[in-house]
């Protein structure tokens, strides 16, 4: 019998933003993997009742993670890998996204006696904050600058998700994003997270985040100021963090 398989692209957005009585925040859950195929299909889903109604058609086993206060945005589509549901959008929530790849320096965990200064970016992440650069300024916004301190907690993240076996906001070692960022001194105004596996090259990575519509709204958000790029080549894990200072 014929089997049916589909590609998705996985990503998660999170977004803290201050309102006018308090500060708050949204995030929004999507997930994308593809399956370890040479031909793939992709098909689009206008609701979740559809995509569950075409799952048990194909009789394709899923279970959906209920959404919480806060929202993620999770990776952008994995390559060559199996698939996975989507996950929905959650609402938003109060807080105070072949080449050769380049070599990986070793993460630090928070509180490493490495010194912010010394942290530089390789020359994947270096791409990929130049790539959501020329999507902001094609939309009349800001460039965003890097901010080492966010960006060493990036790679922390997605060391942490490639060593772990996980694909989530959420880390069974630091908790959520916002968590994370207290974790490594980072304070913000505004905050947010996009993560992605199994792309291989930055140009890759960045299509599949430019067209999620959850990871879209934290490119382009124009409340943020700094950004920080996590890449792991071990399972091509991508990691962007956002703040507004």
């Amino acid at each position: 019998m014929k089997k049916a398989m589909f590609t998705t692209a996985a990503a998660l957005a999170l977004i803290l933003a201050p309102a006018v009585s308090g500060k708050a925040g949204a995030a929004s859950n999507e997930t994308n993997c593809s399956p370890k195929t040479v031909v793939q299909h992709e098909y689009k889903f206008h609701s979740m009742q559809e995509l569950e109604n075409w799952l048990k058609q194909h009789n394709i086993r899923f279970s959906f993670k209920p959404a919480t206060n806060q929202t993620a945005s999770n990776n952008a589509g994995k390559t060559n890998q199996t698939t996975a549901a989507p996950k929905q959008s959650a609402p938003e929530q109060t807080a105070a996204p072949k080449q050769s790849a380049p070599k990986q320096t070793t993460t630090q965990p928070a509180g490493s006696t490495q010194s912010q200064a010394s942290y530089t970016l390789n020359a994947y992440e270096k791409q990929v904050v130049t790539l959501v650069n020329e999507e902001r300024a094609k939309n009349g916004l800001g460039a965003l600058k890097i901010d080492t301190a966010l960006s060493k907690m990036a790679r922390v993240k997605s060391n942490d998700m490639a060593t772990h076996k996980y694909f989530d906001h959420t880390s069974p070692t630091y908790g959520s994003p916002f968590d994370m960022m207290k974790q490594f001194g980072i304070t913000y105004q505004y905050a947010g997270e996009n993560i992605a596996m199994g792309q291989q090259t930055p140009q890759e990575v960045m299509n599949a985040w430019m067209n999620s519509e959850g990871h879209r709204a934290n490119i382009l958000n124009k409340n943020f100021t700094h950004i920080g790029v996590g890449y792991v080549e071990n399972g091509h894990y991508w990691t962007q963090e956002f703040i507004g200072k």
